[in-house]
């Protein structure tokens, strides 16, 4: 379980939200959503950081890979996918999975997620992929995290 107590994310501009506080249940299917802008990114580096205190095994795969030039969005995004899952992750943190994958990856992707037995976190604007492979929705809106089930 990954207990989060008070989380608040701010910048001088704006504040993304405030006071989040909640459980998380081994197992939990969770995506973020929100607007552009609105700190989904930020606040899966931070279940990142809170994650690994709580010395949990952590498979995170940033929106932007930015290393192996040679190889497409999707084979980076592959690639960087097989080490997070070999580390046999408690937690697997993805930030827009689909982003870079044509179809019949973006199945593959589904299927694998539906079969992973650890707590799934992502960033996604993928409906498909919010109604397979998602329990919870957090969004992010007006300075607050709401959860719907």
């Amino acid at each position: 379980m990954i207990q989060i107590n008070n989380l608040t994310l701010s910048f001088p501009h704006k504040t993304c939200f405030e006071d989040f506080s909640t459980n998380l249940q081994y197992g939990s299917r969770i995506a973020i959503i929100g607007r552009n802008g609105s700190g989904k990114s930020s606040l899966l580096e931070m279940l990142k950081d809170i994650a690994s205190m709580q010395n949990m095994i952590v498979g995170y795969v940033p929106q932007i890979i930015e290393n192996l030039d040679t190889l497409s969005g999707g084979q980076r995004f592959n690639q960087a996918l097989t080490e997070a899952i070999a580390l046999n992750p408690d937690l697997l943190l993805l930030d827009e999975p689909t982003n870079h994958l044509d179809s019949s990856n973006r199945k593959s992707l589904m299927r694998m997620l539906r079969g992973f037995p650890g707590t799934l976190i992502i960033v996604s604007h993928d409906v498909e992929l919010l109604r397979n492979c998602i329990d919870i929705l957090w969004h992010i809106d007006n300075g607050s995290i709401h959860i719907f089930s």
